[in-house]
């Protein structure tokens, strides 16, 4: 359970409004992520796993996600387009060398909570401060205004 009752506020809203509290934190990643501080702690509230199939056909069940949550806890982190991982495989074929100086750099936070819903897993994570990407994901969702789609409110 989330301790600070942030998803709780937000998932009992949007059902009090007889919406479904499914679309938080689905999409672009921290984009739509509800932050929140705790003091000088910086938190991000997402959307870890559902059901659907993903952006690349593939459908990981949040059953068998939130089963492994302890190592998801232990080992997981927040990151920029999986290039914690990915950056080590993204070699230049010529010299053998990383194409990105130091896959490390692109983590911007730990998971700290997972919580099973009805039909999502939602994480929340804690962001760095006073790291390059993680300062720069942090201003991203916490003041710019993402521009207006097309045909949405027009």
């Amino acid at each position: 359970m989330v301790v600070d009752g942030v998803v709780d506020a937000v998932v009992a809203e949007r059902e009090a409004e007889g919406q479904s509290a499914d679309w938080l934190f689905v999409g672009l990643d921290f984009l739509k992520a509800t932050p929140h501080t705790e003091g000088e702690r910086r938190f991000v509230h997402f959307e870890a796993s559902n059901d659907a199939l993903d952006q690349e056909g593939e459908r990981i069940l949040k059953s068998a996600l939130f089963a492994d949550r302890a190592f998801y806890l232990e080992k997981g982190n927040i990151d920029l387009e999986h290039l914690t991982i990915l950056g080590y495989r993204m070699v230049d074929p010529a010299t053998g060398r990383l194409l990105i100086k130091n896959p490390r750099d692109y983590e911007i936070g730990l998971r700290v909570e997972v919580r099973d819903t009805a039909h999502v897993i939602f994480a929340k994570g804690e962001i760095y401060r006073g790291h390059e990407q993680a300062d720069k994901i942090w201003h991203s969702i916490t003041t710019q205004k993402p521009p207006p789609q097309p045909g949405v409110g027009t």
